[in-house]
């Protein structure tokens, strides 16, 4: 807790940055590390330990983007984007993982923000997020980012249309860019020296 008593919020913990594709890895520890009902809300059914590692080994496939909070050089949650031309030849699907003790720290609405600018300077035209009924808060997310939201077959499925890209966009990708690399260096450094210590 933070000195007056609070949990720290988000941007106190950590930060959001791209994983690499060596780092497809660390998505899988991540969602390994998830509980039963975590688990269950991210693929709207229960999985096995052996398909989330066979999930996660397609993270870094062409096309596929994958954003991390990261929280002393450990990742604690994920955006990922994965175009489905099934979908949309100019869709993708979105899809959000977080760990329980950084729930409800506003990490997941920094990490729609990040998803959505990616696919604003990619073109594409609709972001598809599927989640349980009963997940309100990841629809009150997509809510806020102005979601058109339907019910089929008992799921929710919240249909975001990016704007189109601009200067400022552009910008702040090719930043971010840049500091990606740095940064998974000092993540790398955090994670080895912390395991050290166990």
């Amino acid at each position: 807790m933070g000195r007056d008593g609070r949990e720290p919020s988000g941007d106190q913990l950590g930060f959001v940055r791209r994983l690499l594709t060596s780092e497809t890895y660390l998505l899988d520890e991540h969602l390994h590390r998830l509980d039963p009902e975590a688990r269950h809300r991210r693929f709207g059914h229960d999985v096995s330990d052996e398909f989330i590692t066979r999930y996660a080994s397609h993270a870094g496939d062409f096309g596929n983007v994958t954003f991390g909070y990261f929280v002393e050089g450990e990742l604690r949650a994920v955006a990922e984007l994965r175009p489905d031309d099934l979908l949309h030849p100019s869709a993708a699907e979105v899809a959000f993982s977080v760990e329980k003790p950084f729930v409800n720290r506003g990490i997941a609405t920094q990490l729609m923000g990040r998803v959505i600018r990616t696919a604003r300077n990619r073109g594409l035209r609709h972001l598809i997020l599927v989640c349980l009924r009963d997940n309100a808060k990841m629809q009150a997310i997509a809510r806020h980012y102005g979601a058109d939201i339907k019910i089929e077959d008992g799921s929710v499925i919240a249909d975001i249309v990016p704007s189109d890209a601009d200067y400022a966009s552009w910008a702040g990708e090719l930043l971010d860019e840049r500091m990606t690399y740095l940064h998974s260096a000092l993540d790398l450094r955090k994670r080895l020296r912390g395991r050290a210590e166990l």
